[in-house]
């Protein structure tokens, strides 16, 4: 598994400049990938904000997406400021800790 969080927006962005945080599985110790598959999981079944449901957008927010990629695919996961579930927190907590660049 590999999983790609990308941040888009806010103050003194520049998209030129901006690249992926990148974690490889391959990477990790055996209780990391538990941990990352824990986290994943957890995302993948939050609920995502309505669609087409009124969000206050925040002047120079930012917006966030993860591309997970697996031996069954890819799943793309994304939210914005200020609605950043819990779950969805965690996993780009221990992708930004344990990620490059």
């Amino acid at each position: 598994m590999q999983a790609e969080l990308f941040i888009d927006g806010g103050v003194g962005f520049f998209p030129g400049l901006a690249r992926p945080i990148v974690l490889d599985e391959k990477d990790l110790s055996a209780e990391e990938r538990e941990q990352l598959s824990q986290l994943v999981s957890a995302a993948r079944a939050e609920p995502a904000v309505a669609k087409g449901a009124a969000i206050k957008t925040v002047p120079d927010g930012r917006t966030y997406r993860i591309h997970i990629t697996a031996e069954n695919g890819t799943t793309v996961l994304s939210c914005a400021d200020p609605s950043v579930p819990p779950a969805f927190a965690a996993l780009m907590a221990f992708i930004r800790q344990r990620g490059n660049r």
